[in-house]
């Protein structure tokens, strides 16, 4: 290995990726990325789509229900073939279903073949969402972990900003050429071929035996930690941006164009932190910067719900971004940190589960609450629920003995 020069020797180690982990960590990310694509870019091609083939529109949503459902009953499933069977063939497999479903439904004669293609699409998504979280943990040592997590967020959500616009120009061109794009990650499945390494332990244990010691980890208090974290951001997340346009339109008349906005400036809100996120877990343990997090969502949720003037709303957005920087790779980490190499995949598709649990719920339970109370009642309900996190995590910090 090449000596380091002076001056990288002084740089923190959290922020510097080896020469041999680049490439396999540009895939990774790539990954994630694709992932997201499945969603944000049809976004604004769906209206299109539904005029073009004539679909009622309370049947648009089911081509996001075909490509997330699933997950539900399959990422468990591809998470243990991950442990007991590799990441490698696993990732090239799900990376090659995903782009060549999407790329197919551009060909749809009709909407039910299009949520064909969509359902089909969302088994190779199954395959890979683990892997995204896991072969980060995989690649890097522990004390760059945090900082790789950090990363994927971030461009995640530089991808949620950029790729409904890409989405929205080609859908003005034809909704067919929107799904094309997913071509583009066949030659990603092909990097994945030449240059992933295996970076998992197939082992010859039972399959009785991996799943007890799976089941005794998931029961440690870090990963119940983690699961609870992650369920409460996304039931945040889902009950956030589900309703905000609508509080927006009712409330102050704006346009679509000003809730993207406002849905843009959280997802800044996020970057900064989550580049940052390394440095700062130098400093914090991540239950204090889970409650500090949970603490700048409770008082964002609160500006929204009371009748502020818009700009208010806009540093809310941001704030509310700000925390979800923080608690997107501070959970990632603690599923991954500590939990043997032999079980990530497992543990990873546990909390994926719960994630598409909370992704379902927070929409259903504020759309019942409006049925006996006004809108703002939606986000001083979810100010609540992100104050209880904050009580809960704080609580842990008070209670957690110092570390040796």
């Amino acid at each position: 290995m090449d000596q380091l020069t002076a001056r990288e020797q002084a740089a923190p180690v959290a922020t510097r990726f080896a020469d041999g982990q680049r490439g396999p960590l540009a895939i990774a990310f790539g990954t994630s990325v694709a992932v997201v694509s499945g969603a944000t870019m049809l976004y604004p091609v769906l209206p299109v789509l539904a005029a073009d083939l004539h679909v009622d529109e309370a049947r648009i949503g089911l081509a996001m229900v075909a490509f997330t459902a699933p997950a539900i009953v399959l990422a468990p499933l591809f998470g243990v073939l991950a442990d007991r069977r590799g990441r490698k063939w696993m990732l090239i497999l799900g990376l090659a279903l995903f782009g060549i479903a999407g790329a197919a439904a551009a060909l749809a004669p009709s909407y039910d073949w299009v949520l064909v293609c969509r359902a089909v699409q969302g088994i190779g998504m199954s395959a890979i969402t683990p892997l995204t979280i896991v072969l980060i943990s995989d690649l890097l040592p522990e004390e760059q972990e945090i900082h790789g997590q950090g990363m994927k967020v971030a461009l995640d959500r530089v991808a949620m900003i950029l790729l409904p616009l890409v989405g929205g120009v080609l859908a003005a061109l034809s909704w067919r050429t929107a799904f094309l794009p997913f071509l583009l990650i066949l030659p990603l499945a092909l990097a994945a071929f030449l240059w992933m390494p295996e970076t998992g332990n197939p082992h010859g244990e039972s399959l009785r035996e991996y799943l007890a010691r799976t089941f005794r980890a998931v029961r440690e208090p870090r990963l119940s930690l983690a699961f609870a974290t992650g369920f409460m951001r996304f039931f945040l997340d889902y009950g956030l941006y589900t309703y905000l346009p609508l509080l927006l339109v009712l409330r102050y008349g704006a346009s679509a164009a000003t809730s993207g906005w406002l849905i843009a400036i959280s997802a800044v809100g996020s970057i900064l932190t989550a580049v940052s996120v390394g440095r700062i877990h130098q400093r914090q343990p991540a239950e204090r910067l889970l409650a500090l997090a949970f603490g700048a969502s409770a008082l964002a949720l609160a500006i929204i719900a009371l009748d502020q003037p818009l700009w208010m709303v806009a540093i809310a957005s941001f704030m509310f971004g700000l925390g979800n920087g923080l608690i997107s790779p501070l959970q990632k980490s603690l599923l991954t940190r500590g939990t043997h190499a032999s079980l990530r995949g497992g543990v990873v598709s546990v909390d994926r589960v719960i994630q598409q649990i909370a992704k379902s719920l927070a929409p259903t339970l504020m759309g019942l609450l409006l049925l006996v109370a006004p809108l703002e009642a939606v986000f001083w309900s979810l100010c609540a629920f992100s104050t209880a996190g904050t009580a809960a995590l704080m609580w842990a910090v008070a209670r957690a003995r110092p570390a040796p």
